[in-house]
């Protein structure tokens, strides 16, 4: 039998089973609210896109999109009125069924896409025949977090010229998620009205640009980190942006995230304080809907979670300055929630990888004052769980951007949001052709100590670095502090102080720091670049050669900084900041 009578009896088959169902169920068939919500006052979209009555794709499949490509398989559904139907899915040469469920959802998962396309993409059904035109197949990135994602390219440094050049990209696609308040429940899809921004666009100086209007579209460092990583790979990029300013964590995380880390009792919802919004511009207008937007997953629920039944490469986030007044948790609820999204994902339709990769931005720098050291510094350690750098073994998978020697003093936007996103989307892409992709031979490892020797009679302690690999550069001896005890203390406690220390000077991969602004055999800690802001831009201490990128902050204490000898910094295990 020839593949073309084989595929013509299939269809034949589909086509009298689903009229069969049909006759049986038609009478049942929902309205397109009921269908997401059960509820009949559940407003819907005034305009919907692709659709042939009820007959629809879900609301963020469009024209212009970007599916994802081979290996995975990509996901497609939608919406039919008849229930018990079968839909079938046409993509090249290819046609895959999806049978209606009582709900009125069809979803079918496509064998794996390996040419980019354009392609047409067709659903038939019963109740007709709807089509998604100029669809592309390439690596699809969700890109979240707070204002500093949100922060757009028409806000950012060189804006004029990165308009402009977004028209050389046009195999580049973007989609924005619309900010609305949180919801108590989770969401299937943006079926309420007003809840897309921007619908899937091919990037333009229009698309990328936006309006005039500050907080539009689109996010900078998420078109920059598309655009590098286009640059390097060649095929089509889908960015998915979803992120609010002024938001914590918490409000990005299911209640099963949450409950890992003791912020619930139970896997529920609940109520929680308003957060205002502290990293927005002093005439930013607030809304009652950003204040409702801080409750604890409600953010996961009306911008994450409708997201499920994508099929996607990877997410990057930028967020964290809206913890920063109460550090103490992130170090449990940003891996949590990392490994919560990656489960979901995974778990919505199989095809996600349930370690897909996960990149971040460490918190920028902030004010010009370089002597506060609340809040930032925590949250930059909380970032990497406690180990200072990623991938390891608690966030697998993971890659990050150092931006904190990136200021923007004069930003017109508040210095909270430094406008030079280019640096910050190429550390990510760095990082991430090492980490996500696989690609050898690239430096992506910041420079971190692994080992120190102390010699308490020259009242020096030498740092290793990378345990030997990495050649340093010195910019400044400007950073290193000393947690100087009293008496017989180990440990750097109450009766301790942090002390300003110089590099005497610096070898290939190792600094020798001065100890004697306290007695060697009172050095309990040592710290670097543990303030809000630890530098001017691209001034702090210590760089690598090879990367160029700055050295990673840290936090140490030991009793062994008082004792003469060699000792190893263990970074298969996490450092809790105890001080």
């Amino acid at each position: 039998m020839s593949m073309s009578t084989h595929n013509l009896r299939l269809h034949r088959y589909v086509l009298g089973f689903s009229l069969a169902f049909c006759l049986v169920s038609g009478q049942n068939s929902h309205t397109y609210a009921e269908q997401m919500t059960g509820d009949h006052n559940v407003p819907v979209p005034i305009e919907i896109k692709h659709s042939n009555q009820n007959f629809q794709f879900a609301t963020y499949y469009g024209d212009h999109m970007v599916l994802q490509r081979a290996p995975k398989q990509a996901v497609v559904w939608g919406y039919h009125p008849f229930t018990y139907v079968y839909v079938g899915v046409t993509v090249g040469n290819q046609t895959q069924y999806g049978l209606v469920n009582i709900q009125g959802i069809w979803s079918v998962t496509l064998d794996p896409v390996q040419d980019p396309g354009p392609y047409n993409i067709t659903a038939r059904g019963l109740a007709g025949e709807i089509t998604l035109t100029d669809v592309l197949f390439g690596d699809v990135w969700i890109c979240s977090g707070q204002s500093n994602m949100e922060f757009t390219v028409r806000m950012g440094d060189n804006a004029t010229e990165e308009i402009q050049d977004a028209n050389n990209y046009p195999h580049i696609r973007v989609f924005t998620v619309n900010q609305r308040a949180g919801s108590d429940i989770p969401l299937s899809d943006f079926t309420i009205k007003n809840s897309i921004k921007q619908y899937w666009s091919v990037a333009s100086s229009d698309s990328i640009g936006g309006t005039d209007v500050e907080w539009g579209y689109f996010s900078a460092v998420c078109w920059l980190y598309g655009k590098y990583l286009y640059q390097k790979l060649g095929y089509p990029i889908g960015l998915v942006n979803t992120c609010w300013g002024g938001t914590p964590v918490e409000a990005w995380s299911s209640p099963d995230a949450l409950l890992k880390c003791g912020l619930i009792r139970s896997a529920q919802i609940t109520t929680t304080n308003r957060l205002t919004d502290p990293d927005r511009s002093p005439d930013y207008k607030y809304s009652e809907a950003l204040a409702l937007s801080a409750d604890h997953s409600g953010l996961w629920n009306a911008m994450v979670h409708p997201l499920l039944n994508m099929t996607i490469y990877g997410a990057i986030w930028y967020q964290g300055e809206s913890n920063a007044p109460s550090p103490h948790n992130y170090n449990c609820t940003f891996p949590s929630m990392i490994s919560d999204w990656r489960a979901k994902f995974h778990a919505s339709h199989g095809q996600n990888d349930p370690t897909f990769p996960f990149g971040f931005v460490m918190l920028a720098a902030n004010e010009p004052d370089m002597t506060r050291f609340d809040g930032f510094p925590e949250i930059r350690w909380h970032q990497t769980a406690d180990y200072g750098y990623v991938p390891n073994s608690k966030m697998v998978n993971t890659f990050m951007a150092n931006a904190m020697d990136l200021p923007g003093f004069l930003s017109s936007v508040g210095s909270i949001h430094p406008g030079d996103k280019q640096d910050v989307a190429r550390r990510l892409v760095n990082a991430s052709l090492a980490v996500a992709y696989h690609h050898k031979d690239i430096p992506y490892q910041a420079p971190l100590p692994t080992g120190y020797k102390v010699d308490t009679e020259a009242h020096t302690l030498e740092l290793v670095y990378n345990n030997g690999s990495d050649d340093l550069q010195l910019k400044t001896s400007v950073g290193f502090e000393i947690c100087c005890s009293y008496g017989n203390q180990t440990g750097c406690g109450k009766q301790s102080w942090w002390v300003q220390t110089s590099v005497d000077r610096i070898t290939r991969s190792t600094a020798i720091l001065s100890t004697a602004p306290c007695p060697a055999r009172n050095v309990t800690g040592l710290r670097y670049a543990w303030r809000v802001t630890p530098c001017s831009f691209k001034a702090c201490a210590v760089y690598s050669v090879h990367s160029s990128f700055p050295a990673s902050p840290f936090l140490y204490t030991s009793p062994n900084f008082s004792k003469d000898g060699t000792y190893t910094i263990d970074g298969t295990v996490p450092h809790p900041i105890t001080v």
